[in-house]
């Protein structure tokens, strides 16, 4: 229980976070009110996000291979090149990657990864399905949010991971494992 205490305290301080970085945003382009997918960024961290709560909207999408239909669509961009600020389809920064996959499903988010973070509906990593987005955060995944990517399943996702490098499948271990901070399912 006490593992599962630790792991919701990080949620929580992620999603604080995110709440201040959308407080300054707003602020900085005029006072706005910023939305988010459920409307709000907070949530009851007792049942979001443990894998206690799914509406049934999400378990049918899952159910129905949405998720898989936005893995097969991402394959189609394996090896195309990183580039920073890029949102497809001859070049993808991580965020932009992830804006520019769901945007072939309906589905409109910001090139931002914070601001995709507090979207769609939290999913406890535990109960991960392909096409859900993942999100990786500094001091151990419960710092500023910094990456995204697409989860594949087997423990893999899809990423474009930086300058030099390409989209491409990568191992949710090491750094990433160390440094996974939650997840969201969209569809």
């Amino acid at each position: 229980m006490k593992e599962l205490d630790a792991g919701l305290d990080g949620v929580t301080r992620v999603l604080t976070r995110i709440s201040e970085i959308e407080a300054k945003i707003a602020t900085l382009t005029g006072g706005g009110t910023l939305t988010t997918g459920t409307g709000s960024t907070s949530f009851d961290a007792t049942l979001q996000g443990t894998g206690l709560y799914q509406s049934s909207a999400v378990q049918s999408a899952v159910s129905s291979g949405k998720g898989q239909q936005v893995v097969a669509a991402a394959e189609k961009y394996l090896g195309v090149p990183y580039v920073w600020g890029g949102e497809g389809p001859s070049g993808f920064d991580c965020s932009g990657l992830v804006t520019y996959v769901y945007k072939q499903f309906g589905v409109d988010l910001p090139h931002y990864t914070v601001s995709q973070a507090a979207k769609g509906t939290p999913v406890d990593r535990a109960n991960l399905q392909p096409g859900d987005v993942i999100f990786f955060g500094e001091n151990g995944g419960t710092g500023f949010l910094y990456h995204t990517g697409i989860y594949v399943g087997n423990n893999q996702f899809i990423q474009a991971p930086h300058t030099g490098d390409v989209v491409k499948i990568s191992k949710l271990e090491g750094k990433y494992d160390t440094n996974y901070a939650c997840a969201r399912r969209y569809l």
